[in-house]
């Protein structure tokens, strides 16, 4: 869908959305098509008041018009960035159901507000994965096509919202990145082919190295290694950098199991095991945000870090009791195959630590579902050893509508994990929730004095029914935080050449 902006022409034609603030209060561009107040009149006798998100289509109320979308603004002096995003998914939903193929959008907006509508909209557009039906049932609205093709946006200067969309476009490519990946099916996307597809981020400048299992084993990357072993896809590392600029990276890192059986401790029926090919919506993020940031070519140095294995049950592979040397030299008693992520994430995380010397690390990972219990998938969980990193994350999480809730790292978790045989093991099931569990144990792999901080996005992964900015599909939760938290370190970077 191609999004383009222009001045408000003379007479408006085809499908339009006009506004109106709260109390029903025409924009300029609503009056001049409604000029005998008969479309007002109708909204008032459908309640319609123009709260914000509030929307109605109505079709063909006069030629040269087809469609009209009356689009609530509530109140002037509260339409912020989050609002106007929001009004702009609402929009695209109307749109859709019009059957609009193309669309102009007259709601008398400066540039920087036409900019976020635009993004709202753009988000929202996202269409599901459609590439493996072959054929669709036409009396079934849920498999009718969408046609919307092209929006137009007016503004009092369309070059400057032009301007202001482009970074974000790009940051809508990379959220769409992530919502592809994690849709896709375990057996067309394993380790390997995870890795090639993040080669192909080569084009935007993004330098690609991936380790194969030759290369993970002389690493010493063990704890992944025995998480894919049992796998006949063996695992890979991928490093994505990006580099904007010199000093020490921003690190990103993401569990990427491209399946989980749960290995021989192997998941109940009741789990939904088919949604386990997105076990991987951490490694997506990285990878879509990474995308972003290379796209938007922001001034920043960021590398991510994807740490791919399928956990298959085989005669190969790991079991319960096992005793794995991790990369840090710590050694790790495997309780439970099927808390792997953490496994995985521990040799991860050690590795980027000590090869990259950031300045910050983040990781994100479908990890437990204590933690999806625990906030109910309305959050993802967010643990940290650093308050100004954390305090940086939950703003942005508000920003960019992907909430998350922070939960502490608690000393009473080292007597959970405590190995009689090993230096620690994976998991305990005691009285201590286990995603505390995870997140202690992952925080014995982190140097100390390196601001770290730990995403439990579980249940974040899929939007259960329609959501503001996404569609009833996969998410890309991660990618707009991500690219946000680049965002502080492009303003350091800034700073820093203009003090040179």
């Amino acid at each position: 869908m191609r999004i383009a902006f222009t001045t408000r022409p003379a007479t408006l034609q085809g499908a339009v959305a006009l506004g109106l603030w709260r109390g029903r209060k025409p924009t300029p561009a609503f009056a001049a098509v409604d000029a005998d107040g008969r479309l007002k009149k109708a909204l008032k006798r459908l309640g319609f008041d123009g709260e914000e998100e509030e929307t109605e289509l109505f079709l063909a109320p006069s030629p040269p018009l087809t469609c009209v979308v009356a689009v609530g603004l509530g109140k002037p002096k509260k339409l912020d960035a989050a609002r106007l995003r929001r009004i702009g998914g609402a929009i695209l939903d109307e749109l859709d159901d019009s059957r609009a193929v193309s669309a102009t959008l007259a709601l008398d907006l400066p540039p920087a507000q036409a900019a976020e509508l635009a993004y709202g909209l753009r988000l929202k557009s996202y269409r599901p994965m459609r590439k493996y039906r072959t054929k669709f049932d036409p009396d079934d609205e849920d498999d009718v096509l969408p046609v919307l093709e092209e929006v137009v946006i007016t503004t009092t200067d369309p070059a400057a919202a032009a301007t202001l969309y482009a970074p974000r476009e790009q940051v809508a490519q990379g959220v769409f990145l992530a919502r592809d990946l994690t849709d896709e099916p375990g057996n067309i996307l394993g380790p390997e082919e995870f890795a090639q597809r993040a080669k192909l981020l080569e084009a935007l400048g993004v330098e690609v190295t991936v380790l194969d299992e030759a290369a993970i084993a002389e690493a010493h990357l063990n704890l992944i290694m025995a998480v894919g072993q049992g796998s006949a896809r063996p695992p890979r590392l991928a490093l994505l950098r990006w580099r904007g600029a010199e000093g020490r990276p921003l690190v990103l890192v993401g569990k990427g199991i491209t399946f989980d059986t749960g290995g021989i401790s192997i998941k109940f029926d009741d789990e939904d095991m088919d949604a386990m090919k997105a076990d991987m919506a951490g490694a997506a993020a990285v990878m879509g945000a990474i995308r972003a940031i290379a796209g938007r070519k922001a001034p920043v140095h960021v590398c991510g870090v994807l740490a791919l294995a399928e956990n298959m049950v085989s005669g190969t592979a790991q079991r319960p009791g096992d005793v794995v040397k991790s990369f840090s030299g710590l050694t790790v008693e495997v309780i439970d195959t099927d808390a792997e992520g953490r496994l995985v994430l521990a040799d991860a995380l050690a590795w980027a630590a000590e090869t990259l010397k950031p300045s910050a690390m983040v990781d994100i990972a479908t990890l437990t579902g204590t933690t999806e219990e625990l906030l109910e998938a309305e959050h993802a969980g967010l643990y940290a050893n650093d308050d100004i990193l954390a305090k940086r994350l939950l703003k942005h999480s508000k920003a960019e509508a992907e909430p998350l809730w922070r939960l502490p790292i608690t000393e009473s978790c080292d007597e959970d994990i405590k190995s009689t045989i090993a230096d620690v093991k994976n998991c305990a099931w005691g009285e201590v929730p286990d995603n505390d569990d995870a997140a202690r144990f992952l925080g014995r792999f982190v140097p100390e004095g390196l601001p770290w901080a730990h995403i439990d996005m579980a249940g974040m992964e899929f939007a259960d029914e329609d959501d503001p900015l996404c569609p009833e599909t996969t998410t890309g939760f991660g990618v707009r935080l991500f690219d946000a938290l680049a965002g502080d370190m492009e303003k350091r970077y800034v700073r820093t050449a203009t003090d040179r």
